[in-house]
């Protein structure tokens, strides 16, 4: 078993991570009795990832977190490869837990069309730290037969949380057809044991050979239907990662006619995959993604060698504006700020750990903010663009070079700042980048290198993170 490594200057105050070895998509995002459950698929024995397992935090107010340990553990014949992801429903007073059960069959398979199994499971709660009741809900052999044995991460929802006007409770799950068409395969149930195949979703043209982590939710009027397509092709400075993560606006019914429209990114940046989001005890949507992008080999995380890898990105409530989706960070990071600052015109600030930078630009033109003189943010207004990027001679970045986005103004900007990972959120959560970058000592600083505007800054104090020993991680 690895150790922690409590001397890297790079593990980070603002965002979870996984003690030792590999995190990737968040996992059974959830409020229940007033407390905050995020799971997460976890190697904690390799950070370059390996049998999954679903790791787990807790917290009554989005800044102190307990590490509660494993959750889930790949026990059974139905899941021994692995315990891949899913999601939280909370009904009948328990938390239920829904996810995949991995297994891979020893042979001369391909492990598309034959030699996978891709069981769908739950599993339940009565009080948020133990977990047992294990059933096994759905085989290869329940899926339509036009799907591969890739089908996955079931994310289950209410109906009336999707629009639907019946007590019943629905499924959606990931699926790569074997004419390699991504889809959402919609379930049924209204005991939460059966399930019975209702709908199946497409876009209305072929977009990626595989759709994983679905999530389905009303916004204000709007039915968003997210998905993390791989196999897209990049067009213009759209589709640049590997694997995308964005959401469509459903017209119709989930359960019904349908028609798919607008697939919209969710995150600009070089880090951000298989997002979920959840409904909380306050009402709002709340939405969590992966700091990470599997399979790229143009990028790295040099927290390898220090025995870790990947983290998820801060709580974002998303909420509607003037009928766009916007995302921004939940009002509990705030409590984080430490004393106002004010960077003048022609300084640098000085180098920090964490911080928070609000930027409201006083005139449209061309603007141009540096960090640590490695990382450039520039707005071009002749272009209408926004662009992230690197010095490829600093290296910050470690392979990441660059990404953009068409802006018809850009008016302002938050930026999270932590030892090793950025958020930047442009016009209030209009658009958003997320990426690691890893500075000297964890340690960077800022400066406005064209354009007007004020800025404003808070040195932040960093979550508490505790295991349930109690010794701070």
């Amino acid at each position: 078993m690895l150790e922690m490594n409590e001397t890297d200057c790079w593990r980070l105050g603002l965002h979870l991570m996984p003690p030792t070895g590999w995190l990737n998509d968040p996992n059974g995002l959830c409020q229940f009795k007033g407390v905050y459950h995020v799971f997460f698929q976890y190697t904690p024995d390799n950070p370059n990832g390996g049998r999954k397992y679903w790791g787990h935090y807790i917290s009554s107010d989005l800044l102190s977190w307990t590490y509660e340990g494993i959750a889930l553990s790949p026990e059974e014949s139905f899941e021994r490869h692995g315990v891949y992801s899913g999601s939280a429903l909370i009904a009948e007073g328990r938390m239920n837990l829904y996810y995949t059960g991995n297994v891979k069959l020893e042979g001369n398979y391909n492990y598309i069309t034959d030699g996978r199994q891709g069981n769908t499971v739950s599993a339940f709660s009565e009080d948020g730290r133990t977990f047992g009741g294990k059933k096994l809900l759905l085989t290869n052999a329940d899926y339509p037969d036009h799907v591969t044995c890739h089908v996955r991460d079931p994310k289950v929802v209410t109906g009336k949380s999707i629009g639907i006007g019946d007590d019943g409770c629905y499924m959606f799950l990931g699926a790569r057809t074997k004419e390699d068409e991504g889809q959402i395969l919609v379930y049924g149930s209204t005991g939460l044991e059966r399930w019975e195949l209702k709908n199946i979703l497409r876009a209305e043209e072929k977009f990626g050979y595989m759709w994983e982590c679905p999530d389905a939710f009303l916004l204000g009027d709007k039915k968003i239907l997210s998905v993390s397509p791989q196999g897209v092709e990049p067009k213009g400075i759209d589709y640049q990662n590997l694997y995308q993560s964005g959401y469509y606006e459903l017209e119709g019914s989930f359960d019904g006619d349908y028609r798919l429209k607008n697939f919209k990114e969710w995150d600009r940046g070089f880090d951000f995959y298989a997002p979920q989001s959840f409904l909380d005890e306050q009402g709002r949507r709340i939405l969590i993604g992966w700091i990470g992008m599997p399979d790229d080999s143009s990028q790295s995380n040099p927290t390898v060698e220090k025995g870790w890898q990947n983290a998820l990105t801060v709580p974002r409530t998303v909420f509607l504006k003037d009928e766009k989706v916007m995302q921004y960070p939940v009002e509990e990071m705030l409590k984080l700020r430490k004393k106002e600052q004010t960077l003048e015109p022609d300084s640098i600030s000085k180098e920090m750990k964490m911080y928070d930078v609000e930027m409201a630009i006083s005139d449209d033109s061309d603007v141009i903010v540096k960090i640590s003189d490695a990382v450039t943010l520039h707005y071009i207004k002749a272009d209408r663009r926004f662009t992230l990027s690197f010095d490829l001679e600093k290296n910050l970045g470690y392979g990441r070079k660059s990404r953009a986005v068409y802006l018809e103004e850009f008016r302002s900007m938050r930026m999270l700042a932590d030892t090793s990972c950025l958020e930047i959120y442009l016009n209030g959560g209009e658009e958003v980048f997320t990426s690691r970058f890893y500075p000297e000592e964890g340690k960077s600083s800022f400066e406005l290198v064209k354009g007007k505007a004020e800025i404003k800054y808070w040195e932040l104090d960093s979550f508490c993170i505790l295991p349930s020993s109690g010794h701070i991680l």
